[in-house]
């Protein structure tokens, strides 16, 4: 076996992935996000005078939701409000089920982490920051480094 060494890939600043390639591999594989075995219930989900879900994904078991917003880059402000309103819009059409906000981002910087930390008092918040790494070529790998909250 021979040592590769991997190196950290920038997803928002490469050419060939994009925030849409990312979408792709989560929903072909939910288990990426680390929360379980999950299903796809929904991808751009129309939000009415909200913009698009990136993806809906639930437990079969629990019949939690997941509305999951994707970032590539550090977080920001914008798409922060952008996963607690999809949330909340959710929660608020489908009160039955339980709700999860979920952002994934390349990047979670300690200032945001300390801003979800305090929604977290009052909204099931959950930052998940995703990394690619490249090893050899053209074999890319995700990864993931839960912020528990």
């Amino acid at each position: 076996m021979t040592y590769q060494r991997a190196r950290t890939l920038s997803l928002r600043s490469h050419s060939e992935y994009s925030e849409k390639w990312l979408q792709e591999r989560i929903a072909e594989d939910p288990s990426l996000l680390g929360l379980g075995e999950l299903v796809v219930r929904d991808i751009e989900r129309r939000q009415p005078r909200a913009g698009r879900l990136d993806l809906l994904l639930s437990d079969p078991e629990t019949g939690t939701r997941y509305e999951v917003e994707l970032q590539l880059g550090a977080t920001d402000e914008a798409h922060i409000i952008r996963t607690i309103e999809y949330w909340d819009i959710e929660r608020s059409r489908y009160p039955q089920f339980d709700h999860v906000a979920v952002i994934v981002a390349e990047d979670i910087t300690s200032r945001f982490l300390n801003v979800i930390s305090l929604f977290n008092k009052a909204i099931p918040l959950i930052a998940i920051q995703m990394n690619a790494l490249q090893m050899g070529l053209p074999r890319l790998l995700l990864t993931r480094g839960l912020r528990p909250l």
